[in-house]
């Protein structure tokens, strides 16, 4: 049973490095295709002129092919936060890959967007299609928000019940608290902030994984 339980442990460990991976990889995609320094990312689509079509290009296929890491994250994570394999585990994994699938679709138009703002930018006349672009794109990250809410409501659910296997002061580092973090920290200090808000949904996950796989070392063998 040891040899078993070293195996669970060792796969576990595995997809959480995967995962944090996957953020790292994604964020960096993130970061190459949107960033632009003084850019306003609450108003429109304008800091897109300011990145070059080789950033777009680049940014665009490493945050795309590096997306289904977040699978094996989120499995990694579903399998701490219930280490039992109940419903709320299950609900976990679903709610957040069914959320990084959605955010996938979201970030693979970024570049079409991109690529809109440069036409315009050069005189052709595209924003009625830059508008529908928008209307089409927006929305999904709005959904993988919401999902993000749910799944951090688990994650607080479930370690306060002292159900997971987590140390309780995990409850401070649910997704969307960091999220939330982000963003105030772009409000407050748009300097600072703005380099992190381009890539926000990764950089709060590189702090998940990375304190899950921290505080995770032999813990499904002490189940």
């Amino acid at each position: 049973m040891a040899n078993w339980d070293y195996f669970v442990n060792s796969r576990v460990q595995i997809a959480g490095w995967f995962g944090l991976l996957g953020a790292i990889l994604v964020g960096a995609g993130e970061f190459i295709l949107q960033y632009s320094a003084n850019a306003d990312y609450a108003h429109g689509y304008d800091y897109f002129a300011q990145v070059s079509k080789f950033r777009i290009t680049l940014g665009h296929f490493l945050s795309i092919l590096a997306a289904p890491l977040y699978v094996a994250g989120y499995w990694h994570l579903s399998k701490r936060i219930d280490p039992r394999g109940g419903k709320i585990g299950r609900m976990f994994f679903i709610v957040g890959t069914y959320a990084f699938i959605v955010g996938a679709a979201w970030m693979g138009q970024r570049a079409f967007l991109a690529l809109t703002v440069h036409e315009i930018a050069s005189g052709t006349d595209l924003q009625n299609l830059l508008t529908r672009f928008s209307a089409l794109n927006e929305p999904l990250v709005n959904v993988l928000r919401i999902a993000m809410v749910l799944v951090s409501l688990l994650w607080v659910f479930q370690i306060l019940r002292g159900r997971s296997d987590y140390p309780i002061w995990m409850v401070l580092f649910s997704p969307a608290l960091l999220l939330g973090g982000i963003i105030w920290l772009y409000i407050g200090a748009p300097k600072l902030g703005g380099l992190l808000i381009p890539n926000a949904m990764n950089v709060a996950h590189i702090i998940v994984f990375s304190l899950s796989l921290l505080t995770g070392k032999h813990s499904v063998l002490q189940q």
